[in-house]
């Protein structure tokens, strides 16, 4: 008899273990979970959200609630390539080397980073012209479907490109 209840206790603690490691995090959590940037990863000229951007970052987050982290890497005049909107801060964050690749390259950047999922992909505006990245993140498990989560991350740019007439837009009032 107390070998089984070993055997139990040590199965429910390996679950609960098992579980906490591949818990799905809240957007509230993963922000929490974020690395702290280095100020000289930041343009300390860029503080604020750029208006147009932002609307489409908060129009995304409320349509698909799958989605953990987003944001918006773009040009703005006078700038270099930085985070212009997200649902996690860190506006006026230069670009680092994925982000200005998938812009440079077109191609998506897709990783598994831990329990993320982490798709940036390029974005256009209406006409078709490159005018920045979008960083989508998904919760991730072992077994979860990337492709499934590469095609909501396309799904979202191709939603953004749509309400974007003009790179100039992301950064004008909302419409």
């Amino acid at each position: 008899m107390m070998k089984i209840a070993v055997r139990i206790l040590w199965i429910a603690s390996f679950a609960t273990l098992f579980g906490v490691a591949h818990a799905q995090q809240t957007r509230e959590q993963a922000i929490a979970g974020m690395r702290k940037v280095d100020a000289k990863e930041m343009d300390p000229t860029y503080t604020t959200a750029a208006p147009g951007a932002q609307k489409l970052v908060d129009e995304a987050l409320a349509k698909h609630p799958e989605v953990i982290l987003l944001a918006i890497h773009a040009t703005p005049p006078g700038h270099k390539n930085l985070i212009v909107a997200s649902n996690f801060g860190r506006i006026g964050k230069i670009g680092d080397e994925d982000d200005t690749r998938c812009i440079r390259t077109g191609k998506s950047n897709l990783e598994v980073n831990g329990n993320h999922f982490e798709d940036e992909v390029v974005m256009k505006d209406q006409t078709g012209k490159t005018i920045g990245a979008v960083g989508v993140v998904f919760n991730y498990k072992p077994g979860d479907d990337k492709a499934a989560m590469a095609k909501i991350a396309e799904q979202i740019r191709d939603e953004m490109q749509a309400g974007t007439p003009t790179a100039a837009a992301l950064f004008g009032p909302p419409a």
